[in-house]
């Protein structure tokens, strides 16, 4: 598995890296090429296009688009010069027979920035974490630290054309500095592929498809696959909704503690001002290995 993950990850950190610096010129020649049909567009915020029709360009009076409550991440980006802060808690709960867990997260912080150019995201993540379990002999075992770090970035690749979807890619890691008890110790890096469709005024199709590095509470590796489908509705211009499937696969996992999780997932998101978004969801979980449950309440803010 080691073999197989380790070319992946390489390989994906070193396009990552040459589209980033090599399209650098592209994207200046493009952006000159736009500008001599139309000197109003200026900027060009994904990477590629699906033709030859001009991308649409953001003007910035839309309201903010956030990663959560759900489980499936936007494909848009915050766009160049936007600073982005989504929280949260949640709420988990477990009861597997002979042992109840109960566990909360907090503030499960999300930093997206636009740097650079209008298709590149920065991203980092930090969170804490605290665990009870309670024993059928009575006893009680609680845990409780900081999470490990998470560090990536979004690529804007394509806005939607039609029945095209709009796609971004993340490549993303783990970092090994979280608390003894609750790091993995080892960096464990992947990517996300984001992608999306706009059905009606009221209507959205978004998916994500990841492979990320995972490590069982036995010491070994393996990668775990990520699939999503979630729509989102838009009930009036503030409120909006969400129903979506979850499914985590593990591929190479020896530890009999670690299975495939899938959930289904539900919430509400209300617009307090264009620039500042309140949400409550809540998850039931479908396979053995899930959570119960989980559910909680989330702050966004856009500067």
């Amino acid at each position: 598995m080691r073999r197989m993950l380790g070319p992946i990850v390489k390989c994906l950190v070193v396009v990552s890296w040459l589209v980033l610096g090599s399209s650098l010129q592209a994207q200046q020649d493009e952006e000159t090429s736009i500008a001599a049909i139309d000197p109003s567009r200026s900027r060009v915020p994904t990477l590629f296009s699906w033709g030859t029709r001009l991308p649409d360009d953001d003007d910035g009076d839309d309201a903010i688009v956030t990663d959560r409550p759900h489980l499936s991440e936007a494909s848009s980006l915050v766009g160049l010069g936007v600073w982005q802060i989504e929280s949260g808690y949640t709420y988990f709960g477990n009861n597997n027979h002979d042992t109840r867990t109960n566990t909360s997260s907090l503030p499960e912080t999300l930093l997206r920035a636009g740097l650079f150019v209008p298709w590149f995201e920065f991203r980092l993540g930090a969170n804490f974490f605290n665990e009870r379990t309670w024993h059928s002999d009575g006893s009680r075992d609680s845990n409780a630290g900081f999470d490990d770090l998470y560090l990536g970035a979004k690529l804007g690749l394509f806005q939607q054309r039609g029945w095209l979807p709009e796609v971004a890619i993340f490549p993303q890691t783990r970092v090994p500095v979280g608390q003894r008890e609750l790091s993995d110790h080892a960096w464990l890096p992947g990517f996300n592929l984001a992608y999306s469709w706009v059905i009606t005024d009221w209507l959205e199709l978004e998916c994500n498809t990841q492979l990320n590095r995972r490590r069982e509470e036995s010491g070994g590796f393996y990668a775990e696959v990520i699939q999503t489908a979630n729509f989102e509705y838009q009930f009036t211009e503030r409120l909006g909704g969400f129903t979506e499937w979850f499914g985590a696969m593990p591929n190479g996992a020896d530890d009999s503690a670690t299975g495939p999780v899938h959930y289904f997932h539900a919430g509400l998101v209300y617009l307090i001002t264009p620039n500042i978004q309140v949400d409550v969801h809540a998850a039931k979980g479908l396979s053995d290995h899930s959570n119960d449950f989980f559910a909680g309440p989330g702050l966004s803010a856009r500067f």
